[in-house]
């Protein structure tokens, strides 16, 4: 039977440090800064219970005002159903045998959509691979690479994604490694060598291509060379509903005849080509 005790005397974490929880089985509680005791529970394994609780969108809510710490005792296995029974009906906490609160689901479009209208004035479109019956289409936008300090895009994206990491999404940025490159804009390099490898360290914002899926659309972001060129031939388009810039039929064909990879297989980019199923959203 579970012994009467007070859950403030046993060991803790504040909520944000959970990771730091033992392996053990316990009974464990969360508790605020007002030691009001929102939730007791029981757990085989401690550190795995709370990697993935389902009352802990609920308590980072609480945490944000009343900063909620997790205690817990170690319990033997065999004897946890009875000591959660029965301390829950002893403490009677706030949180137990209510309704489980999520966190809300933001919609892969809405992110996609601020994340164009905080970029698209660093990005050109440069065109779209159309749906075929293996593929979904694909659009790629480039961005100027020759900027590779803090301020530069690349370094932007990396920031923007780090940001809304925590947002419940199914939005995923995947990131790519751009293969080993032998040249940036006309020089030209022996890989491996001295001068290549510097070069990479200096041209690192080049390194990067993300890759992400929304509505049944793939988006490229790639660097390009010569970025400022084709910006200046380039037409307003709309993309997921926001207005961006793609280069033009002139310039593409250009691009293409000078044999350049990341415009290979490319048409014009002229429709929207991302259904917007919550278009009032914001």
């Amino acid at each position: 039977m579970a012994q009467i005790f007070d859950p403030l005397l046993l060991s803790s974490v504040p909520l944000a440090n959970r990771n730091q929880l033992p392996t053990c089985s316990a009974i464990y509680f969360a508790i605020d800064a007002q030691n009001r005791i929102l939730y007791v529970g029981k757990a085989k394994n401690l550190l795995t219970r709370w990697k993935n609780h389902h009352r802990l969108y609920s308590l980072k809510e609480l945490d944000k005002d009343y900063s909620v710490s997790l205690y817990w005792q170690p319990w033997p296995e065999d004897n946890l159903d009875e000591a959660e029974r029965l301390l829950i009906q002893q403490l009677q906490p706030l949180l137990n045998e209510t309704k489980v609160e999520t966190e809300p689901v933001v919609p892969s479009e809405i992110v996609l959509r601020d994340f164009l209208k905080t970029f698209s004035r660093r990005f050109i479109i440069s065109g779209i691979k159309p749906k075929t019956q293996k593929t979904l289409a694909s659009v790629y936008l480039h961005y100027d690479w020759t900027d590779a300090t803090a301020r530069g895009t690349a370094a932007k994206i990396r920031e923007y994604i780090e940001i809304n990491s925590g947002k419940n999404t199914s939005l995923r940025f995947k990131r790519h490694r751009i293969g080993r490159f032998e040249s940036f804009s006309g020089m030209y390099f022996r890989p491996g060598s001295r001068d290549h490898k510097t070069a990479a360290r200096q041209f690192c914002a080049y390194n990067n291509h993300w890759e992400f899926g929304c509505n049944g659309v793939i988006l490229h972001v790639l660097p390009i060379d010569n970025y400022r060129d084709y910006k200046q031939k380039t037409d307003i388009v709309k993309l997921a509903g926001i207005n961006c810039r793609a280069i033009n039929q002139e310039s593409l064909f250009t691009a293409q005849t000078r044999d350049l990879s990341s415009v290979s297989g490319l048409a014009q980019f002229t429709t929207d080509p991302v259904p917007l199923l919550w278009p009032g959203l914001k």
